[in-house]
Parts: C-alpha cells; structure tokens; sequence
C-alpha cells in the first residue's frame, strides 16, 4: 500500500495514509468528502470528493434507458395551426349562467339527500386530510428539533458526530459527551439537556490506558448553554501534566431556574431555591486529540517503550538476587564434596583456599554493588538493596564460621561429619528461604507490570 495523502485537521496534518486507509477513515466517518487532502506533487489541498483516486466513495448506481435515434423515432406532433377547424354550428350548446348557480333540481330529494351525504363525507375527508398534515407536519418539526447541530471549531469529525448524537438524545437521563480540541488546549463537552448549568467534571485516568505512568486527576469548571459547554481551563490534583488517553469522568451540574436566575433575591426563599436542579452524570471516554485509531497505535508503541523502563528496576534487582543464590549454591557444594572426602579437621582448608579464590571476591563485589544502590532514591522499593546486603553478609559469615568449627576436629569422624552437615543445612536453607522470598516478590511486580 502507497501511503502518499496527507489529511489536514484543525491546524496541522496527518499522514501520510493509503487510499485504503482513507476508506475506512471514510467508512467509519472519522472523515468525510469535504476533509481537505494533499500529496507530493499536488499545488494546493483538495477536498476529497474533488480526487479522482477517491470517486469509488461517491459512486451511485443510475438507470440508463436507451433512446431510440434515427428511424426509430416517432414522429413529431402536428402544429396546431394544422388542426381541422370545427364549424360553429357543431358546437354543444351554451348552458345558461343559472345553472352553474344551481346545479342541483332540489325537487328530487333522493338525490338531495345523496348529495349531502357525498358533501360530509368530503368534509370529512378533507378535516382528515388537514388532520394528518399538522400530524406529519409537527413529527417533522419535532425531528428536526431533536437533531442539535453543534457548531465547534478545531475538532474531529468523529467527536464532531458524537457531541451533536448526545445532544439530541432525548430522554430524561441526564447525559454528559467530551471531546479534546485538536491543538489539546480545549475540552468540549455536550448534554442532552438545554438549560444553562454551571457544571464541575473530575476526571481520573485509567491505568494503562494514557500515555503516561502517572495517575493524574483534573477537574474543570464551566457552563452548558444550549447543550454545549467550553472548558479551556484545568486544575491538576494528581500528576506533573495532563496526559492524552481514556479517563473515568464524574460530572455535577447544578441548573438555576430563570425565575432566581433574573431575579437573584428570591433564590434565599426555600421554594424558589427548589426550583433549581442538580444533575450527576458519569462515564468513560477518550480525551486525545487524533482519531482512535491513532491513540491507539501510540499507546501500542508507548506501552512498549515505557514497559522496559518500568521493569528495568524489578529486572536489575532479580539479577543481583540470582547471583547471590549461585554463590550460595556453589559454597554449599564445595563444602559438602569436601567435607565428604576430608580425613582431618585441617583438610577443609582445600576449600577455603577455593571459598577465597573463586566466590569471595564476587561475594565483596556483590555486597559493596547492594550498599551503593540501597543509597540510591528508587521507585522499585519491592526487596531493598539492603535486604541483598545482610544475605551476602550471611553467605560469607556462613563460609568463615563453618570452616573454622571444621577445622578444630584433628579427626573426623562419620558422627562430626553428620553434625557440621546438619549446621550447614540449617544456616543455607534460612539464607535460600530470604532469597526465594525476594525472588517470588520481583517475579510476581515483573508480571504484573508485563500484563
């Protein structure tokens, strides 16, 4: 697919799309044939029913008949000054003017009471007739009252549609639409009731569905006149700035009646003050400037971004937690193999000569590695650095003291061997138990995060 046309929204353009693409823009009426188009090559913008490449959209079926031509055609009509003459002595006779005057011999009643019969029913046909028109008449009028045309600039057509459907909903739930301007300074909103109201929306984000990690809150103040309402300024309770994406809206609207709202005094009298009325609405909708479509494709491509940087902290912890248990495996290892072959108390020396070669030196680079990044200010404050911390220090402290006690047995024995294996154990598995512990915690925020 050629992606070559350029759609010009409000004040910038979008693109480029391929003609597939416009189509079902086209289709789901996210655009329409007066939406201005451009591609390289093309002087100025044309609307798009003026392309040539888009005329599929507007084709209509005709019926073509086929005229007939040449031989096949009739002949044509004789003039009238052609026409034979009449003489005037065949013309029907001249009634006289009474007649037309009284056109009915009352004498004969049969027929007068026929007549009269025939007037009514006409009467009644044309009182019907009246009937029906004033019916078919106000059922048009109602329509087109209930179509509200809303008049914004500098937004989509589809939000454009879905202002105006909630505008001319008519029933008495009370009913709140919003839309976000295309240069993201302005949020429309519209309702099904025409009333002016002074009106307060808090919206809250939903997880996940914004561009942004951060939960925001904001709440704008306005007025509704003639179903329509302006908001162009926000207070932000939540979050460093607003966010495009989807938002859990809460709206209270508060009508005043015109009697206190032209006469302010009387709103102190109770009954006057009943008058007013409150109005409490609630939804979810989108509040991003391009079409659906759009928001998401960059929520896509966002989520993917943001999701490495949201799991980098959990993912570096895990890492390090994973080390520290290698390193205990391999201690635990090598000092059982060689507490097994070992004779003497002095024999475990083999192993502390590998301890302090191979594990010691990663084990004091791990711990010094936790002590610095337990300094740092971090979000991720699932299984602390410094928790990382004390289990290094115990798998190092498990290593020293379990050499030492070895090395005290000038002999040993099955039974000693048997009682420094079950001291080991004891002090590893309580080590492992913390390491898992950690670990279960990262895995579990890591999926979380990842879902």
């Amino acid at each position: 697919m050629n992606k070559i046309w350029f759609i010009f929204k409000g004040t910038h353009h979008l693109g480029p799309f391929s003609v597939e693409e416009v189509e079902e823009f086209y289709l789901a009426k996210e655009i329409n044939d007066k939406t201005m188009f451009w591609k390289e090559g093309t002087e100025n913008w044309i609307p798009l029913y003026k392309i040539v490449d888009f005329n599929f959209l507007f084709k209509k079926e005709t019926l073509l008949v086929d005229i007939p031509s040449g031989d096949d055609l009739p002949p044509p009509l004789p003039k009238f000054a052609n026409l034979p003459s009449i003489p005037n002595d065949e013309l029907p006779p001249t009634l006289p003017f009474d007649v037309f005057l009284q056109p009915i011999d009352t004498s004969n009643k049969d027929i007068l009471v026929e007549d009269k019969k025939s007037q009514i029913s006409k009467i009644s046909l044309m009182v019907g007739g009246i009937l029906f028109a004033i019916i078919i008449g106000w059922y048009s009028l109602s329509q087109k009252e209930a179509a509200v045309e809303l008049r914004i600039k500098n937004l989509m057509p589809i939000y454009q549609d879905k202002l105006e459907m909630t505008a001319s909903r008519d029933n008495s739930k009370f009913e709140v639409a919003l839309a976000l301007s295309l240069d993201g300074l302005t949020i429309w909103g519209s309702t099904n009731n025409p009333g002016e109201m002074f009106t307060t929306i808090k919206l809250e984000s939903i997880p996940r569905k914004v561009l942004g990690t951060e939960t925001i809150a904001v709440t704008v103040k306005g007025e509704f006149k003639n179903h329509l309402g302006k908001f162009s300024r926000m207070i932000l309770s939540k979050g460093d700035k607003f966010l495009p994406g989807e938002y859990q809206y809460h709206v209270e609207a508060r009508e005043t009646h015109f009697l206190n709202r032209n006469f302010r005094s009387l709103s102190a009298i109770p009954f006057f003050k009943s008058l007013n009325k409150n109005y409490v609405f609630e939804g979810r909708t989108l509040i991003f400037a391009g079409t659906p479509r759009e928001f998401e494709k960059r929520l896509s491509e966002y989520s993917i971004n943001i999701l490495g940087e949201l799991l980098k902290p959990f993912q570096e912890k895990l890492e390090q937690i994973r080390t520290f248990e290698s390193i205990l495996n391999g201690t635990s290892q090598n000092y059982l193999m060689e507490l097994d072959n070992a004779k003497t108390g002095k024999a475990i020396s083999r192993f502390e000569r590998k301890f302090m070669n191979e594990f010691a030196p990663l084990l004091q680079a791990m711990v010094l590695k936790a002590e610095e990044l337990s300094r740092l200010p971090t979000k991720a404050d699932l299984a602390p650095y410094k928790g990382q911390v004390q289990i290094g220090k115990q798998i190092g402290e498990l290593a020293s003291d379990m050499i030492t006690k070895t090395i005290k047995f000038k002999k040993l024995a099955m039974k000693d061997k048997t009682e420094l294996k079950a001291d080991f154990d004891k002090r590893a598995k309580a080590i492992k138990l913390q390491i898992d512990m950690n670990v279960k915690i990262l895995e579990d925020q890591i999926q979380k995060i990842s879902k």
